[in-house]
């Protein structure tokens, strides 16, 4: 289906406004899916995910979608529906949502660990109605749901054609909702805000090499975050059930990790102080970066970058940036999140939801194309009775503009109507 520009229906009746294209986008249609297509063109025979010992290349990726895609088209999974991923692991994962967006539809990813409140939470958000899962899972879905490691599943679905009318995404529909831990809360994130995301970190960062290590969460915010950016630079996502190591063994390859400060801190523990090691950036997404995390990693790994993202409410799509190795430590403040990032807009606001000048403590608040463009909430709108454009979007941190126009967080948010992310 052509991306015209028309409104297009997603997750629980939630409709996107369309935005218009952009020439750098129009080699791969403006879409995570297209994307993944180009490099399973280009790179057909390279390893896309490496998960334990188990393993699949783009190309092999690619093909097992357009079957999976087919089979869902013809189980009338139609343009917009929501789709609970649930998946043993990241080669799983990938198939999955691959598919997914080759429909059309809206990827609702369930971390792997998500327990019997995050489940129903999950179904209750998006209002989905299909489950793709693992065989382990299975028996925790009273939905309808297809077992994605059945031989008889896969038999069944590898005797069709691909339907050549896929893809039907569209750059400016919803690609995923990200359903918050604690209070079930859904970011409908479109293809556009992932592709302008990824463009804007390559850009700080420069481009991934040769592999990007996540911890062992397939469906996790951050292993979707390192995932996209793994296959926007057409090398391997590398992930362990045990975490990221940070002296990685032999075998192991990956240069660049991404995980949340929690996760990061658990290896750090984990880590023989000046023991070798191969990576060579560290990029933390999600909550504010504990300043005694900035520390040690300074003092245990002083040649690796260490960058942070703050993304505050999914985890995953950010609002600033940092570096906190760019000056090693000397001058930047570990409250300091950064300055935003592209096609994104921070504010500080009162109570009442009025901007503050620079200087003032209020709460967080932000909105741009680079960001989910609306929620979904089973108690309502998150910002209470302030009537705010669905694009705009409260964080439960308070902070202020500091002299050099940097973000500082003060800390939480007595107001937020649940406690932040972890």
């Amino acid at each position: 289906m052509a991306d015209d520009g028309t409104e297009r229906g997603t997750a629980a009746g939630t409709r996107a406004a369309g935005r218009g294209s952009t020439p750098s986008a129009q080699a791969h249609r403006g879409t995570l899916d297209g994307l993944f297509s180009v490099m399973a063109r280009h790179r057909g025979t390279a390893v896309a995910v490496q998960d334990e010992g188990r393993g699949i290349t783009y190309g092999a990726a690619e093909r097992c979608a357009a079957q999976l895609a087919t089979a869902l088209l013809r189980a009338e999974v139609q343009l917009g529906d929501p789709v609970l991923l649930h998946c043993t692991d990241h080669v799983q994962f990938l198939v999955a949502q691959l598919a997914v967006l080759k429909l059309g539809a809206v990827c609702v990813p369930v971390p792997r660990d998500a327990d019997r409140a995050a489940l129903e939470r999950c179904a209750e958000v998006s209002g989905a109605s299909l489950v793709l899962c693992g065989s382990a899972f299975r028996a925790r879905w009273e939905l309808p749901a297809l077992v994605l490691d059945d031989p008889a599943v896969w038999s069944r679905i590898s005797r069709r054609r691909p339907e050549a009318s896929l893809p039907h995404s569209g750059r400016t529909d919803a690609a995923h909702l990200l359903v918050e831990d604690a209070d079930g809360t859904g970011h409908l994130i479109d293809h556009r805000a992932w592709m302008l995301s990824l463009a804007d970190r390559t850009r700080r960062v420069g481009p991934p090499d040769r592999a990007v290590a996540v911890c062992g969460r397939p469906g996790a915010p951050e292993a979707l975050s390192g995932a996209w950016w793994a296959f926007s630079a057409g090398v391997t996502l590398s992930s362990r059930p045990g975490g990221v190591p940070v002296a990685p063994r032999t075998t192991d390859h990956a240069t660049t990790a991404v995980l949340r400060p929690s996760d990061y801190a658990t290896a750090l523990d984990a880590a023989v102080p000046g023991a070798p090691t191969r990576l060579r950036t560290v990029l933390l997404v999600g909550e504010p970066c504990p300043g005694e995390l900035v520390r040690r990693h300074l003092r245990m790994l002083p040649r690796t970058r260490l960058l942070a993202e703050f993304a505050p409410l999914d985890g995953a799509m950010p609002w600033a940036a940092v570096d906190h190795s760019a000056d090693g430590g000397t001058t930047s403040s570990p409250s300091v999140v950064g300055r935003e990032v592209s096609r994104v807009r921070i504010t500080i606001r009162d109570a009442e939801g009025h901007p503050l000048e620079d200087g003032r403590t209020g709460a967080v608040w932000a909105s741009g194309t680079a960001l989910p463009f609306d929620r979904l909430s089973t108690r309502g709108r998150p910002e209470g009775d302030l009537p705010a454009a669905a694009s705009l979007a409260k964080s439960p941190y308070l902070g202020r503009r500091n002299e050099c126009g940097a973000l500082e967080i003060t800390g939480i948010d007595p107001a937020s109507p649940g406690d932040p992310p972890h």
